[in-house]
């Protein structure tokens, strides 16, 4: 399969992705932008089968996740929305955590649900860096391999599987829509 990455930085998280799904024979192109113009134009560019956004700060236009599928790693639990997932996380002192492969859609972190992966915290609160090298990059692995695998069995198009919509996963779903963290929630007490 032709996959893109978009994504603001190819940090490990992406690096990682890239080496296992590069092994399992896919073509992956990396596409580091910073705005919509620059993923308009490397969907063109490449024309991949699956977009998969390892890591974006901002959202993927309309006229990219209309024309071709784009998967979203985002680092929350099902139904968790908003940038600042981890650092809310940590500050709530939760227990567990984890990763949800999300569907782009109009609506940021609020598309489809392609695989859900939770990991425990430890009573010490981890650093998000610690945080996101580890448990985070694991459990995204998981997902996107789940979701890849789902796609190339023809789970999808045969109409076998569909993802979750976010709609049904609130009815049990612990996760929500959350504001960016900001500096004041961060100072110490």
């Amino acid at each position: 399969m032709r996959i893109l990455f978009l994504t603001s930085a190819h940090n490990s998280l992406s690096q990682r992705l890239f080496v296992e799904l590069a092994d399992r024979g896919h073509e992956i192109q990396v596409s580091v932008v910073a705005n919509g113009a620059q993923m308009i134009e490397a969907a063109k560019r490449h024309a991949p089968d699956l977009i998969v956004a390892p890591m974006l700060k901002i959202a993927i236009p309309t006229e990219v996740y209309t024309r071709i599928r784009c998967l979203i790693v985002h680092p929350g639990v099902k139904g968790d929305r908003g940038p600042s997932s981890l650092d809310w996380a940590i500050a709530s002192d939760e227990r567990s955590w984890g990763v949800t492969i999300l569907e782009a859609a109009e609506d940021f972190d609020a598309g489809p649900i392609w695989a859900s992966y939770e990991f425990a915290l430890d009573s010490d609160p981890p650093t998000k860096s610690s945080l996101y090298r580890g448990p985070v990059t694991e459990a995204a692995l998981c997902g996107v391999l789940e979701a890849i695998d789902r796609i190339e069995r023809g789970e999808v198009q045969s109409g076998g599987w569909r993802p979750e919509l976010l709609s049904e996963a609130m009815s049990y779903a612990r996760g929500r829509l959350r504001p960016p963290m900001k500096q004041v929630d961060r100072s110490i007490d």
